[in-house]
């Protein structure tokens, strides 16, 4: 059984994170408000399905800052048992707000002067700090996964409180 992962915003990060992981043998599915850009994703091959996917190990809020908090609480409830880690770059108001032990917050120090979809790249990370920070109610377990997965990527892992 193929490991699943739902990325939400399929942008420049999202989609480079959907590559990512499709090398890897994925199952990625996408949300997004602009239901074009799921299907853009689906053609560049960043995207496997779109929608939410409840059986997601791992799902990847790449949305900008001032909607992830709510995207999180959303992708909680949408896969019960999965965890959630966005990549905003503000993490106090997003910490403070979600306050889960299936939440790991993040934030990859990588980019490109592209954007959309269409300039997603599988290799953004490789050799990238991605720093992760994990609440006072994340679980342990939590965090030691998505420090994983992060690192599958290709990233060095950053840990800040």
């Amino acid at each position: 059984m193929s490991r699943r992962a739902t990325v939400v915003g399929v942008g420049l990060i999202g989609g480079s994170i959907g590559l990512a992981l499709r090398e890897l043998g994925w199952h990625v599915s996408g949300v997004d408000p602009d239901g074009e850009r799921c299907s853009r994703g689906l053609e560049l091959g960043a995207l496997d399905a779109a929608g939410w996917d409840p059986a997601a190990e791992v799902t990847f809020v790449a949305t900008p800052v001032g909607l992830v908090a709510g995207l999180v609480a959303e992708a909680l409830d949408a896969s019960p048992s999965g965890l959630v880690t966005d990549v905003g770059s503000v993490k106090a108001s997003i910490v403070e707000a979600v306050d889960d032990r299936r939440f790991v917050g993040g934030h990859p120090m990588a980019g490109s002067e592209l954007d959309g979809v269409e300039g997603a790249d599988a290799s953004m990370f490789r050799g990238a700090n991605w720093v992760l920070t994990p609440g006072g109610a994340t679980a342990d377990s939590a965090f030691a996964r998505v420090r994983s997965i992060v690192r599958s990527l290709g990233a060095e892992v950053v840990t800040l409180s």
